[in-house]
């Protein structure tokens, strides 16, 4: 018999074809998984893309409602839908609406097949909610239309109310009770002061009932709007805002800080400078009417306690002292005063400065040597009738004979001719070369307030102190300077709009 033998190459017969299928199975695991993998990033890419637009179009609705809170903005809010002047009170709301073509939104409706309905409101302002408010709408730039054959941001509504301890669930006052929310508590608007008398931060506060608020605070503002996408993402998201405040009260009608240097005042017999409120001949301002019993100096100096030099300077630089009244003083009405913390020193002045610039209609900045000239003003500043702007002049000016209206800023030389004129403000704030300078006779006048000051050497570095000013009118110079305070509040309504803070809702 043949004995039995075994092939080494018969045991191994398979084994290739096993490890070919774990291989297979190996790499279809993976591929399977690199599938699953692609689509979970597939979805969460489209998920974030989602999210990301509709948080886009509830920041363009929150920015168009803080853009239209300006007075001067094209499509403003203030007087046609919200009235200027007058704070919200808490039960006040006004809604901007953007439906698509054809579409109906209706925040206040909060029916069972409401679409879009703001259900926060009832969460911040309980307990009657929307059933309880004074509710107003106006349409959104964007609605019913589109730009370029696009539409515009999907937002469907923007809520402007009144801030509240009750509606931010804050206490902001720190007296243990969130007004509004504590049982016997009463909501009251919110304000934010800017320049708190004691000197502390600036900060919010709380107004009780009846109470004023200080005339440096500002009512705050909960700004709120809804995004839809049509893949059903939704997103609420909120501002708290406040005004932005320049607070600048001047204590005559000229107001010179610092050391007074040179001081020459105007020849001509119709040149005056009056402190007395209104007494030029400036355009009315709608809704403001000037208070005559308002007197300050006409010219105001900021001598150290028991001194009276810059006082002697100007005096003696005053060729009619009798056209310088106000102020209930003798004639020259030149006074001693004393500066509010926005215009009191070098380092104040200038963040000031870089507030106005932040927020003006236009920054000049003329090349060294040279002037910037009336003819870069924003041409509605300087038309008649005039619309006030904001222009800040990075050097020298030349107003040239014209008049003009607004907030302007000079942080170098101040040039102007008997024939120039200006309601409003003017700053001239910088270096040690700052001069305010007239030439020539002319039927010019200023009419608000014109404060001077020296804030930086002429190395362009910030001075610790106030430094020297020099005030020259050469020749006739035009009728003078009249205190107004309805031009100078005019041309400070508010810039801009701060954020106090920003936050998403859960829905």
């Amino acid at each position: 018999m043949k004995p039995n033998t075994f092939s080494p190459k018969r045991q191994e017969a398979g084994v290739a074809l096993l490890i070919s299928i774990f291989i297979l199975l190996l790499v279809s695991g993976v591929a399977l998984a690199l599938v699953a993998n692609s689509g979970t990033e597939t979805s969460l890419a489209g998920n974030y893309r989602s999210s990301t637009s509709a948080y886009d179009a509830g920041f363009a609705g929150l920015e168009e409602a803080r853009g239209r809170l300006l007075p001067g903005s094209p499509n403003s809010l203030i007087p046609a839908v919200i009235p200027a002047g007058v704070p919200l009170t808490v039960n006040q709301v006004y809604y901007i609406l953007n439906p698509l073509v054809g579409e109906a939104v209706a925040p206040t409706n909060l029916g069972n097949n409401a679409t879009y309905p703001d259900t926060e409101y009832a969460q911040e302002f309980p307990p009657l909610g929307l059933a309880g408010a004074i509710v107003q709408t106006t349409p959104s730039v964007w609605a019913n239309s589109a730009v370029l054959g696009m539409p515009g941001p999907l937002y469907k509504w923007v809520r402007i109310t009144a801030a509240t301890e009750q509606s931010l669930n804050i206490d902001v006052n720190r007296d243990g009770k969130v007004d509004g929310k504590t049982p016997g508590t009463v909501a009251t608007p919110l304000y934010y002061d800017a320049a708190p008398a004691n000197g502390a931060k600036p900060s919010m506060i709380e107004v009780p009932v009846g109470g004023v608020p200080p005339a440096t605070a500002s009512q705050v503002f909960e700004v709120t709007a809804l995004a839809a996408l049509p893949n059903g993402t939704r997103k609420l998201e909120q501002y708290v805002v406040t005004p932005v405040t320049l607070n600048l009260n001047f204590p005559s009608a000229l107001t010179l800080g610092g050391k007074v240097g040179t001081f020459v005042g105007a020849n001509s017999n119709p040149y005056q400078v009056d402190g007395t409120d209104g007494s030029g001949n400036a355009p009315a301002v709608a809704g403001c009417n000037p208070n005559p019993a308002t007197s300050l100096p006409a010219i105001g100096v900021t001598d150290p306690a028991g001194s009276t030099t810059d006082k002697t300077t100007v005096v003696s630089g005053i060729p009619r002292p009798t056209h310088y009244t106000g102020g209930g003083l003798t004639t020259p009405s030149v006074g001693e005063v004393t500066l509010n913390s926005t215009l009191s020193t070098p380092a104040e002045l200038n963040q000031l400065v870089q507030t106005i610039t932040q927020n003006a209609d236009a920054v000049l900045n003329p090349p060294a040597g040279t002037s910037a000239t009336s003819s870069q003003l924003p041409p509605s500043s300087i038309a008649s009738p005039c619309t006030p702007s904001t222009v800040v002049v990075n050097g020298d000016f030349d107003l040239g004979p014209n008049t003009g209206c607004g907030l302007l800023v000079v942080t170098g030389n101040f040039l102007y001719q008997g024939n120039s004129g200006w309601n409003g403000i003017i700053l001239v704030i910088g270096s040690g070369t700052t001069t305010f300078q007239g030439n020539g006779g002319g039927s010019g006048q200023f009419d608000g307030a014109i404060f001077v000051a020296t804030t930086k050497n002429a190395a362009g570095n910030l001075l610790p102190t106030l430094g020297t000013v020099n005030f020259d009118i050469s020749g006739g110079g035009g009728n003078g300077i009249y205190y107004n305070s309805c031009w100078v509040n005019r041309v400070q309504q508010p810039p801009s709009y701060k954020v106090l803070s920003f936050h998403e809702i859960a829905q």
